[in-house]
């Protein structure tokens, strides 16, 4: 059979396992089949953490074809480490040419976006989910698309009136602002998830005399941080009267680690509740005793056999973890002399993608197994002083960690690699790292393996440099040797204190598309931005200056390598 007698249908399978951008820059113009069924697909576009150089060619694109604009459904645009990229979308295009654009969503908007997207947001009557990540309140949602139901903004500001809103994420807010504000005016809300519920955030602080609205189509609720207590949870859930799943998760006090608390608060005002999930963390304070026996209370036949609510915990030294099954969250942090109860005959943590091995020395046993880690961070026993980390304790950790699918692994300052021959074997059992944090200390001690350099410039992508006093480099010549090991890499974050040094990296890192430096004692900013943005005109670059402090000064840099 011919490549192109393939039916349609095959074609649109494949697609799915393709980023738009191959699709296009592969089938485009290949022959007319291709030209038609390409331009079938509806497009779901996510420039976030692109490289500058498939941005620029797909805006290009889109430009020269703007019939394709029709087929986008969903797009995404960040600034965060590709900064610059909203604006610079903006100056090609207005939202309101995607006229199927039923799904935006934009990570960390930046001040010269403002006006753009408050005057054109209103415009795309379409729209159907708005996400505003990792950004200020900055009210980009007021007034709401009248068909907007799906919405992730950071506080409660931008919902002042009866809306259309069923699911809703937000950063923070407060009890009294849920019953007394957004429960009245997004009434058809089915689906709420709320990173912090704090006081914080209130207007008033009892409850008890104000006649609030419930929210009877509200089906699942997800809080990361409860900052309050218990009775506090008892009178909110005394207006969600429908609520089917309840995911809790966060650091608490004992008051809300209690199973019969629990219980009756479940069967008084959550008797529609088929599914629970927790993971409760509990820092040890002096004279706490029988954390075992209060996790155990969650064993009872109310959790196990009338609801299969199972759980198993964890009990270190100084801190206590107890959480549903299997654990929900990516993340996971193992802690010094932790053990693990657990009866489950199922791996209970495949969910985990980030481990940090926390305070922990490494040892030959542990109760736990993580099957689908893809960064790894090792931190020393606080009492160890600059120990060293060689292929004995990745050895010890391959019961527990399956390292074949580590992509970024994270070593400590603290560590002292002694032997880079003995790294060196480390790395080369970790066949898909591709990006590595570790102090500059550890990197001066590279440049005498030749075989480590060269395998650190073959594998190594993405680097980040432990800041360290105001650079990470004392002379030049260490920029030198840097710049020669780690030619081929991509991504860079590091400290500098000359300026110059800056344009030394650009020069001399070819393939270098995201630089983060954090630069010492700028004493004048606005001279700096001209300077750097007078030596990299030439340069297919967008850069932005954070000033954070009077020491230090934040540059960002994205550039396009690929200029035709």
């Amino acid at each position: 059979m011919k490549f192109e007698s393939i039916p349609n249908e095959i074609f649109i399978e494949i697609f799915e396992f393709l980023s738009i951008f191959d699709i296009f820059y592969s089938f485009n113009q290949l022959n007319d089949h291709f030209n038609e069924l390409i331009r079938t697909i509806p497009l779901h576009l996510n420039f976030k953490y692109i490289q500058k150089s498939t941005f620029d060619r797909f805006c290009k694109f889109l430009l020269t074809n703007p019939d394709v604009k029709n087929q986008v459904y969903s797009l995404k645009l960040s600034n965060k480490d590709t900064c610059g990229q909203i604006n610079e979308f903006l100056s090609f295009f207005s939202l309101d040419e995607f006229i199927h654009l039923h799904s935006l969503t934009l990570i960390q908007v930046k001040e010269n976006s403002l006006q753009k997207l408050k005057s054109i947001l209103p415009l795309i009557p379409q729209l159907h989910s708005f996400h505003l990540l990792d950004s200020n309140d900055i009210q980009l949602t007021y007034p709401l698309p009248s068909n907007l139901q799906i919405l992730t903004i950071p506080t409660l500001s931008s919902i002042d009136k009866l809306s259309s809103i069923t699911n809703l994420t937000i950063s923070g807010c407060s009890i009294d602002q849920l019953l007394n504000h957004l429960f009245k005016y997004a009434p058809m809300l089915t689906y709420l998830n709320i990173q912090y519920l704090s006081s914080y955030y209130s207007t008033i602080t009892n409850y008890s005399n104000v006649n609030f609205t419930k929210a009877v189509h509200l089906k699942e609720l997800v809080i990361s941080n409860f900052q309050y207590k218990f009775e506090d949870l008892k009178c909110l859930v005394k207006y969600i009267p429908k609520l089917i799943t309840l995911k809790f998760t966060g650091t608490y006090d004992l008051d809300m680690i209690d199973a019969n608390q629990w219980e009756s608060l479940i069967k008084s005002s959550l008797s529609c509740l088929e599914t629970f999930k927790f993971i409760f963390n509990y820092i040890y304070k002096p004279n706490d005793n029988h954390m075992e026996d209060r996790f155990n209370q969650f064993q009872t036949d109310f959790w196990i056999k009338q609801h299969q609510w199972h759980t198993e915990y964890s009990l270190s030294n100084h801190s206590a973890l107890i959480y549903t099954v299997p654990y929900m969250l990516n993340s996971y942090k193992l802690d010094i002399d932790s053990n693990r109860y657990s009866n489950q005959l199922i791996n209970t943590l495949n969910n985990v993608k980030n481990l940090t091995l926390y305070r922990a020395p490494i040892r030959e046993t542990w109760g736990h197994c993580f099957s689908n880690v893809i960064s790894l961070t090792i931190l020393p026993p606080e009492y160890a002083h600059r120990p060293s980390l060689g292929t004995q304790a990745i050895r010890l950790l391959q019961p527990i960690v399956n390292l074949s699918n580590l992509q970024h692994l994270n070593i400590s300052l603290k560590f002292k690699i002694k032997d880079s021959h003995a790294f060196l074997r480390i790395l080369q059992d970790l066949p898909k790292l591709s990006s590595l944090t570790i102090s500059v200390r550890a990197l001066e001690q590279f440049a005498y393996n030749k075989e480590l350099c060269e395998y650190l410039n073959k594998v190594i992508k993405k680097l980040d440099i432990y800041k360290y006093h105001s650079s990470s480099f004392k002379f030049h010549y260490q920029i030198e040797e840097f710049c020669k090991i780690f030619s081929n890499i991509e991504e860079l974050k590091c400290n500098i204190d000359q300026q110059n040094d800056l344009l030394f990296l650009l020069k001399h890192l070819p393939k270098l598309s995201i630089l983060k430096a954090y630069l010492w004692k700028i004493n004048d900013h606005d001279y700096f931005y001209s300077w750097f943005k007078k030596q990299t005109n030439k340069l297919n670059l967008l850069f932005d200056v954070n000033y954070i402090d009077k020491y230090e000064t934040e540059l960002m840099v994205w550039i396009n390598r690929n200029i035709n």
